[in-house]
């Protein structure tokens, strides 16, 4: 792999890092908030925009994997009660993961196409990833969320390194799309139905407005790179 290519995963990770580095040291609670719901926005929009065409593009059965992954999203939520909540935040953890890896492998298939504009466009596209993955893990303490952030990112650069059978990219990302438009919405709906003070300070209009901004800059994002 060429130098110029490796420097696409690894400015990727260190954005992502930088994502979630912003987040944590906002120690204003109603502006957590608001990175918190323009994170989800950006994410829910990365889902539509990017994993979902990825994984049904000339693969019709894709469709009915990620109706699978929904359904399952679903029911585990359902089924785990008052632990649905922390445990549909690990499931979008875990989509997010898989999401940092198959760009990590789908990078190392375009090989060199380094430019200061999509250079630029992946700093953009990984910052609010990296806030949404620290915002998500709240339930673990801090040293935890940091090397959870880290990890994270590090996928992309091994991603480049890893081959998946293209018999099961397609099925696996399709599935876990799925899963994790269940998780990232409902996790979304909980912070905007939320009764504690920031929720109370944020009017609907000012949630829509920071999920709007966040899904606005994904959709950029995804026609550059």
């Amino acid at each position: 792999m060429s130098n110029t290519t490796l420097l696409f995963p690894v400015v990727m990770a260190a954005a992502e890092i930088l994502g979630a580095a912003l987040f944590a040291r906002s120690a204003n609670p109603l502006q957590r908030l608001i990175l918190a719901c323009f994170g989800l926005g950006f994410a829910l929009s990365i889902v539509l925009l990017d994993m979902l065409p990825d994984a049904t593009t000339h693969y019709a059965s894709g469709w009915m994997l990620v109706a699978a992954g929904v359904i399952s999203a679903a029911v585990l939520m359902y089924a785990a009660g008052e632990r649905g909540s922390s445990l549909g935040r690990s499931g979008a953890i875990l989509g997010l993961g898989l999401h940092n890896l198959c760009e990590g492998m789908v990078l190392a298939a375009a090989g060199s196409m380094a430019s200061p504009l999509i250079l630029a466009d992946a700093v953009a596209h990984k910052l609010p990833e990296g806030m949404v993955v620290f915002s998500l893990s709240n339930a673990l303490g801090n040293a935890q969320r940091w090397a959870l952030s880290v990890m994270l990112s590090l996928l992309i650069p091994l991603g480049t390194q890893l081959v998946m059978p293209e018999s099961l990219q397609k099925p696996v990302l399709a599935f876990a799309s799925g899963m994790l438009f269940v998780v990232l919405l409902k996790s979304l709906l909980i912070l905007a139905q939320g009764e504690n003070s920031p929720t109370r300070q944020l009017s609907r209009r000012g949630i829509s407005a920071a999920v709007a901004s966040g899904a606005m800059l994904a959709g950029l994002t995804c026609l550059v790179i």
